[in-house]
């Protein structure tokens, strides 16, 4: 008897099973049919995170490139991603709020900022760790970077002894994501160039790209996000966007990629989208200085957590001019104010010094990495290091036994003090490297609203959104202000990448019947 009842339950749960899993792949197939095509633009931090969020909701994207790789400026990021009262927080015992984290932004960013975009990037950060976190990336390790009040930039642990890259590491995860789980969704074409956009009753119905062979090819979709970036590499001769809004700076250095010359700006000002703070332009004051090529214009970036492990800045005589976790305008200020100029360069520089134990707390790995790029020496003795500055060993011995002591600059938080040998009166000195401040950031760009949406130049009081087009990441402008901080830039990708890649997905789902 049982066995008859068992038998005839079991028949009854695999035919609903069945017609349940026959009714999900229809369902399926009728989503994807009918689903909305958004194309992306751009496939940094932001463009792969909307191009997910945008999948994850159901639509088919198209993501466009113009480089011939994906990850723009993005994967080569280095300090980290901000986040607030994270898990990695709790566990390093870091008390932490999202109050706290906003009013950080807000006192770098000045009164420029848009206090709507920050609320959302400050009380978004924690769960954007976590949606890093879920691609298996571990961003455990943390900084107090320039401008924060206490460790909230994450960034990965050495891997066996080997730097853990966080941009790229981040990219990479990202990328793969897309390429395997999303390959019947997301369709890539790289070299593929924006051209133009098209407007149509006031909504974006196409926009026409050009790809490495000059041939052009127009898309048209439902919804558009734009993630081009921003513009510090624009030094071109005729449409230079820092030549129109910052030309002071056009002699620096950038951090930048080659690709980052701002056409997602350009290409939308023709279609009168509303544009912001175009003329704040971020000078990062620790670009790497090689001395086998000290006038370089493209310098690597160094990381800010150098200075957040305990790496302090001083000039050729040997002296700390600032706080060395001040915000970075006020860094790249001081630095043109009282350093000079590398012998035999127009380069203005900086030294950073470091021992030991702030190298270990910064990590071997990365630092080993930049020592084999020829951009860090490893130095015997304080003597040696003095040469290198021209400055006299007793004024540099000076600056270390006093660091941490009264500190003129305003500085209150010291990541470590330097080693003390010999009855606390050696000061021990591992390595050095040399800074120059260089073009790293673009705060300007795109307005946009909270929900991501493009705004209209307008005269009217209400902001009024471009139908069907969206934005993420450098393009936009409003989040940073006059000045970002450290490890803002992932997390806005991250922040309003998801927003955009979601809200473009679902804008149409009320005409489509879902």
């Amino acid at each position: 008897m049982l066995i008859s009842i068992f038998t005839i339950l079991s028949r009854r749960l695999f035919k609903y099973f069945y017609l349940f899993s026959f009714y999900s792949i229809q369902r399926k197939d009728m989503i994807l049919e009918n689903a909305a095509h958004v194309v992306v633009i751009g496939s940094g931090l932001a463009g792969l995170t909307s191009t997910i969020e945008a999948a994850r909701n159901g639509a088919k994207v198209t993501l466009i490139e113009k480089e011939g790789t994906i990850g723009g400026n993005s994967a080569k990021a280095t300090s980290g991603i901000n986040g607030s009262e994270t898990k990695y927080q709790m566990d390093a015992g870091i008390k932490d709020s999202i109050e706290e984290f906003e009013n950080d932004t807000l006192k770098s960013g000045g009164d420029f900022c848009d206090k709507s975009l920050v609320k959302v990037l400050a009380s978004q950060s924690k769960s954007a760790i976590e949606w890093l976190s879920s691609f298996g990336l571990n961003l455990s390790v943390l900084s107090q970077c320039g401008g924060h009040s206490v460790k909230r930039t994450h960034r990965e642990p050495d891997v066996n002894g080997r730097p853990a890259p966080v941009g790229w590491d981040i990219i990479s995860a990202l990328r793969k994501h897309v390429e395997n789980d999303l390959k019947d969704q997301v369709t890539v074409k790289v070299n593929t160039k924006l051209t133009d956009m098209v407007v149509d009753n006031d909504r974006l119905a196409k926009i026409v790209t050009v790809d490495s062979q000059s041939t052009a090819e127009e898309f048209e979709a439902d919804s558009f996000v734009l993630t081009t970036g921003g513009f510090s590499a624009d030094k071109s001769y005729n449409d230079s966007l820092l030549k129109e809004f910052a030309p002071n700076l056009l002699s620096l250095a950038t951090t930048n990629g080659k690709w980052a010359t701002g056409d997602g700006v350009k290409i939308a000002r023709k279609i009168g989208v509303s544009l912001v703070d175009m003329d704040k332009v971020q000078v990062h004051p620790t670009g790497f200085v090689s001395l086998e090529d000290p006038e370089n214009h493209q310098k690597f970036l160094a990381p800010e957590a150098l200075r957040g492990h305990g790496g302090i800045l001083v000039n050729s005589f040997g002296k700390r001019f600032c706080n060395e976790l001040g915000l970075r305008d006020e860094v790249t200020g001081s630095i043109f104010s009282n350093c000079s100029r590398l012998k035999g360069s127009q380069t203005t520089v900086a030294y950073l010094i470091l021992d030991e134990k702030m190298a270990k707390d910064f990590g071997k790995g990365a630092l080993e990495f930049y020592i084999k790029k020829k951009l860090f020496l490893v130095c015997s003795d304080i003597s040696q290091v003095a040469a290198v500055f021209g400055c006299k060993v007793e004024d540099l011995k000076d600056t270390i036994l006093n660091y941490g002591k009264d500190d003129k600059f305003g500085k209150k938080t010291f990541p470590r003090l330097f080693s003390l040998e010999e009855k606390q009166t050696f000061c021990k000195i591992d390595y050095l490297t040399i800074f120059t401040p260089s073009i790293h950031y673009t705060m300007g760009g795109i307005r946009i609203n909270a929900a991501a949406e493009v705004l209209k130049e307008s005269d009217q009081a209400q902001e009024i959104p471009i139908k069907g087009l969206f934005a993420a990441g450098e393009v936009t402008g409003g989040v940073h202000g006059k000045n970002r901080l450290a490890g803002n830039s992932l997390l806005e990708c991250v922040v309003f990448g998801r927003i955009a890649g979601r809200h473009a997905a679902l804008s149409n789902s009320v005409s489509r019947g879902f």
